[in-house]
């Protein structure tokens, strides 16, 4: 098969999304399929993608029915005799759809991370006319963007995001590089630094936590427009010696190896990429009951859930985890065979090139 990818993700930016971009691109070319990324120009997203040997398509990005990013991806459809391009805003549907629908011939597959569906009439008309099959990672994401019945459930297949098992990866001394307390017991926290990922509950549960287990730390890892408000309310709250801002980095599996516990107190989450990372290095994990992160994390899973937005309930979990280290080691060993039993990058791939093969063989359904 050939396929493009098409994110207009923001220059700056970089999530779980395009991740997965990355690694279904990078998988399927191990197959010998031929995988192109499309983006902004200058976007950090196609700087990652690039850095991994994956074939980039710099795009003038700008309105959802830019004429001339329409026809560029039209001609790059036709010439690179693309028989499926995947899409992931709503921005991309409409350029990519309008492209792929005007060459005759590709298939248009949504690739949603995000429930980014809106009662709006160009949501209403075009989605269903512009993708011919959608992609989602949760049985919670699915029922999210159905909601508003214009994206039929028979459309949408969900499959679990997978990622490499970075099971050799050499854990860095994180007391060493952060400069913390030979002593400290240190949390890991990944995301960028939006509402949606709930920092702020966990800044206003350290309090909380140091007063049962006095050496806890935290780690953030990530970036965005929060920053400076989460450094302020640490500040406020006297605990900003308790919390390392480790900024975005490109590889988090040594830094998250090197942590004692993940803690993930999300306020909205589709998957949980974080989560999984956690899992894959063996760590205990408290998150918030939201979204997927149950589906990842199961039922019998090493994980410790919590309501989102309640800090005192977050603390709690944390305390409990803290507190037993046996515990805390069975936890850990869970969440790495649940990884290894379920989240393998190899088992996605699979996954993901089936449905490929399947809506690029299947009659167009578009009105």
């Amino acid at each position: 098969m050939n396929i493009l990818f098409l994110d207009s993700i923001e220059c700056e930016t970089y999530g779980g999304m395009e991740e997965w971009i990355r690694l279904v691109a990078g998988g399927l070319a191990g197959r010998g399929h031929t995988t192109l990324v499309a983006g902004r120009t200058g976007s950090e997203f196609l700087r990652r993608v690039g850095s991994h040997g994956i074939t980039t398509l710099p795009l003038a990005i700008s309105g959802d029915f830019n004429p001339i990013t329409i026809a560029r991806v039209r001609q790059t459809l036709v010439e690179a005799n693309i028989d499926l391009i995947c899409v992931n805003f709503t921005k991309d549907i409409r350029l990519g759809g309008l492209a792929a629908r005007w060459s005759g011939a590709t298939k248009v597959v949504w690739s949603v991370g995000l429930d980014i569906t809106k009662d709006s009439l160009a949501h209403r008309w075009f989605t269903p006319k512009l993708v011919d099959a959608v992609l989602v990672p949760s049985e919670s994401l699915k029922r999210q963007i159905t909601a508003l019945e214009y994206v039929k459930p028979e459309l949408v297949t969900v499959i679990p995001i997978g990622i490499e098992d970075r099971s050799n990866v050499a854990a860095i001394n994180l007391r060493s590089v952060y400069q913390l307390p030979a002593d400290a017991i240190v949390s890991v926290t990944v995301g960028r630094f939006v509402e949606q990922k709930g920092h702020a509950t966990l800044i206003d549960a350290l309090p909380l936590i140091m007063e049962k287990v006095q050496n806890a730390l935290c780690l953030f890892l990530g970036n965005g427009p929060l920053e400076a408000s989460l450094r302020s309310r640490a500040t406020a709250l006297g605990i900003a010696d308790h919390i390392a801002f480790g900024g975005m980095v490109d590889d988090v599996a040594p830094l998250i190896a090197g942590a004692d516990l993940m803690i993930h107190p999300a306020v909205e989450e589709p998957f949980g990429i974080a989560v999984l990372e956690g899992m894959r290095a063996g760590l205990p994990i408290v998150a918030s009951q939201v979204g997927g992160i149950p589906e990842v994390v199961g039922a019998d899973g090493g994980a410790r859930l919590v309501e989102p937005r309640n800090p005192i309930a977050l603390a709690g979990a944390v305390i409990d985890m803290l507190e037993n280290r046996e515990e805390m080691r069975r936890a850990g060993a869970k969440n790495r065979q649940r990884f290894l039993e379920h989240f393998s990058l190899v088992q996605m791939i699979d996954r993901v090139e089936a449905t490929f093969h399947s809506i690029a063989q299947a009659e167009p359904q578009h009105g």
